[in-house]
């Protein structure tokens, strides 16, 4: 079968899926794909940048919280919320940015965590505005996407062309110019690319998508709190790429899926179900370094040589 026929035959199941899964299921599936958006927005950095950040959530958070306030203090409506809410993370990532352009490897990496940080105790103690622990309540989605299907497709829609725009940039002249600072960055610097200005454009545009991702779970899960900001909610996009794979542009929603089915459908049979994702990740990382999709790749490529080459292996 070819990768079109694969990908018409997922498009299709995901649109009957809601008729036939249960509502705890169908709401997991809206889980995967905000995830999936997610580890889409963080593998920008880290598969075509070569970028490890320990702080991305920080822009999920901040997509999450503005929608939360603009609906809550403004009272704007959330179809308005949403696109304002874009602008108002793309703005924090500009500045947050700005510094973080400057670095590369483990100090990239400190620093993002760094800034995750900070954002996280801002939210955390600035009650006034946030409401503090307690975070934001009752952020119901409007009625036309009230119900768990009707919500279901507008995420499924959202998440669809986010998907879309993120694999135009990815392969788009200045995707594959974020590719050549991932590889050699001093060979880049020296036929004249500007490193810091690609670094930093690369770095707004990983955080508007991760705001977009964190836009739509706000109203998915009715709240939203400091947690969504924390450094371990960062780690969530960095397992769901590796599982996936991180050199692969699907992998990142491969592993979504992977992290949430362990994490709820396995999480409900063990309260160890931690321990099977780190054996899991484990098992992945030391005998498929490329995730599950390089894995996939690998062998689809293979049986296409065998095939044009009459090999009968």
């Amino acid at each position: 079968m070819s990768k079109k026929g694969i990908f018409a035959g997922i498009l299709a199941a995901a649109l009957i899926l809601p008729h036939l899964l249960p509502v705890y299921y169908l709401q997991l599936m809206d889980l995967f794909l905000i995830g999936a958006l997610f580890a889409l927005s963080f593998n920008l950095l880290y598969g075509s940048m070569g970028l490890l950040s320990f702080g991305h959530a920080a822009f999920f958070g901040v997509g999450a919280y503005s929608v939360a306030l603009l609906m809550k203090k403004a009272g704007i409506h959330y179809f308005l919320c949403l696109p304002l809410s874009l602008i108002i993370t793309g703005l924090m990532a500009l500045i947050i940015g700005y510094f973080c352009a400057r670095v590369s490897e483990w100090f990239f990496a400190i620093l993002t965590l760094a800034f995750g940080q900070l954002l996280f105790v801002v939210v955390s103690k600035w009650y006034s505005l946030t409401s503090g622990d307690d975070g934001i309540q009752s952020v119901f989605p409007p009625p036309i996407i009230g119900t768990h299907i009707s919500y279901y497709y507008f995420t499924l829609i959202m998440v669809t062309i986010g998907a879309a725009l993120l694999w135009r940039i990815v392969h788009s002249p200045f995707g594959y110019t974020l590719c050549c600072l991932r590889d050699n960055r001093q060979k880049s610097e020296s036929i004249g690319i500007n490193v810091k200005r690609y670094q930093w454009m690369g770095f707004v545009v990983a955080g508007i998508f991760a705001g977009f991702a964190g836009g739509l779970f706000v109203t998915f899960n009715w709240a939203v709190a400091p947690t969504e900001l924390e450094w371990t909610k960062s780690a969530e996009p960095v397992v769901m790429t590796l599982l996936g794979g991180q050199f692969t542009f699907f992998g990142p929603v491969v592993g979504s899926a992977i992290f949430t089915f362990l994490q709820f459908v396995v999480g409900k049979k063990t309260i160890y179900w931690a321990l099977i994702m780190g054996i899991v990740l484990l098992v992945v990382v030391r005998f498929l370094p490329g995730g599950v999709c390089g894995f996939l790749e690998q062998r689809w490529q293979a049986g296409g040589r065998n095939k044009n080459t009459g090999s009968a292996f």
